[in-house]
């Protein structure tokens, strides 16, 4: 009687969970599903061409003459030596690794046609009003945050840089992670993208917020032929 007593109870008990279970939807899901379900949620680049794995990446800006305090000073001469102007020697350095630099006066010098050497001759004046940052390896003006140097890939190729995508810029606006190569590196080889950003003190703002020294490039232009979008961004 006990034993047939224990049955019904046990019996009992395991049809009450039973409804309860059913009265409840199941919402675990398994450690595969849940990352399915992310993916399938997040937005799908059309950008699917990939160039490298893994480059190297680096930042450069517009040296300015303010920011050194030095008195000695340096003559800048063109290719030819032709004299351009007197400047900061420590400025005139600095311009040697970014490749353009803004004087005290406002004038705004980049590298001329010819290699530096160990001199200074081999910087020219430009229009500042045309090239406020500098002068692009393609005669384009440099382009805040849009152009990239980059020794191994076609000049004006449009790229797409996942690791870009929704930085927070100066005004702002966040990258869409599209970019063009306008611009040749020198001290690097191939694998490497060197990313303008117009000065030395946005460039630590952005490192800052996200530290970028390696990341994935892709085409900037997709199977179907579509391109990704330069925006404008202002500083």
């Amino acid at each position: 009687m006990f034993k047939s007593l224990a049955f019904l109870l046990i019996l009992t008990f395991t049809l009450m969970i039973a409804t309860l279970s059913l009265s409840f939807p199941t919402s675990q899901l398994s450690a595969d599903e849940l990352i399915s379900s992310t993916i399938e949620r997040r937005a799908t680049s059309p950008f699917t061409k990939l160039i490298s794995n893994k480059s190297v990446f680096t930042y450069y800006w517009v040296a300015n003459e303010v920011d050194h305090k030095s008195n000695s000073v340096v003559t800048l001469k063109d290719c030819k030596k032709r004299t351009v102007a007197t400047v900061n020697r420590d400025f005139a350095i600095e311009m040697k690794t970014e490749g353009s630099g803004r004087g005290k006066s406002g004038d705004v010098f980049n590298f001329d046609d010819c290699s530096c050497g160990s001199s200074f001759n081999c910087f020219v004046r430009l229009d500042k009003k045309k090239f406020p940052f500098g002068l692009a390896a393609n005669g384009n003006a440099l382009r805040p945050f849009i152009t990239v140097a980059a020794n191994d890939l076609r000049p004006g190729q449009l790229l797409f840089i996942p690791a870009l995508v929704d930085l927070a810029l100066p005004g702002g606006k966040r990258h869409n992670g599209c970019v063009i190569v306008e611009d040749r590196g020198h001290g690097f080889g191939g694998k490497h993208i060197d990313f303008f950003v117009a000065s030395e003190s946005t460039y630590k703002t952005l490192d800052k917020q996200k530290s970028i020294t390696n990341v994935q490039v892709f085409d900037g232009t997709a199977s179907d032929g579509k391109k990704c979008t330069l925006q404008n961004y202002t500083v």
